[in-house]
């Protein structure tokens, strides 16, 4: 069975792991991390650092990253965002888009790819 919820210093942007930080894009965005049913919290390891750090930025960093990632997957990462991020159905993407039911399913898998390709650059 998949994990239902990721902490921060776990998330290594495998595709189960992509996949849950897509459907929770909108509180990452937002700052918040996702709530787990462990009430989850980060806890201050006591050594310094050298950066400090609002609570609200590892939320928007991952969200940051997610979105970037899926932007440069294009239509593909458009139609992966659709589906698990907004709630839209392969069905309804077929009629928006105009493609037949296996191009939107093989395109949200090849974006579901590249999202969690850890070899992505940054120009």
């Amino acid at each position: 069975m998949a994990k239902t919820w990721y902490s921060p210093g776990e998330i290594r942007f495998t595709k189960p792991q992509c996949l849950w930080l897509i459907r929770n894009l909108s509180a990452l965005r937002e700052g918040h991390w996702p709530k787990d049913g462990s009430s989850y919290f980060d806890i201050p390891s006591g050594k310094k650092t050298g950066k400090h750090r609002a609570p609200f930025e590892i939320a928007i960093d991952y969200a940051v990253e997610i979105q970037v990632r899926l932007e440069r997957a294009g239509l593909n990462g458009l139609i992966l965002e659709a589906i698990e991020s907004w709630g839209k159905s392969v069905t309804s993407m077929v009629s928006y888009l105009r493609l037949s039911e296996w191009v939107i399913v093989k395109r949200r898998k090849e974006a579901l790819g590249f999202v969690a390709g850890w070899r992505r650059k940054v120009k």
